[in-house]
C-alpha cells in the first residue's frame, strides 16, 4: 500500500503545483513569456508523468483502458514522453512564443 500511496501523493502534489503555475502565469508572462509558457508546459507534463506512475502501480486494480479519459491521458503521456516527433506543442507555445 505504501508505494500506491506515494504515487497518489505525487499526483496530488503535481496537481497542486500545476494550480500554482496557472495562478502565476499571467503575472510572469509580463516579465518573461517564454519562462511562463515553459513552466506551464512542464507542469502539465509533470501531471501526466505522475498519473502514469499511479497507473504503473495500480493497473492490476483499475482498468485504465476501459475508460476513454484515462486511456487518452496515458496515450498522450506516452507520446510526449518519448519525444521522437514534433507532433505535440502546447497551445500556449503556439500562441505566445510563435506569434499565434
Amino acid at each position: 500500500m505504501q508505494i500506491k500511496q506515494m504515487a497518489f501523493d505525487k499526483l496530488a502534489n503535481s496537481m497542486r503545483l500545476y494550480s500554482e503555475v496557472c495562478f502565476k502565469f499571467d503575472q510572469l508572462k509580463l516579465v518573461d513569456i517564454e519562462e511562463a509558457v515553459n513552466n506551464l508546459d512542464r507542469a502539465v507534463e509533470m501531471k501526466l508523468e505522475s498519473l502514469h506512475g499511479l497507473y504503473d502501480v495500480t493497473k492490476d486494480q483499475f482498468e485504465y483502458f476501459k475508460y476513454a479519459d484515462t486511456s487518452l491521458l496515458i496515450l498522450i503521456r506516452n507520446a510526449i514522453h518519448h519525444k521522437d516527433h514534433l507532433l505535440f506543442r502546447s497551445w500556449n507555445a503556439e500562441m505566445f512564443l510563435d506569434d499565434g
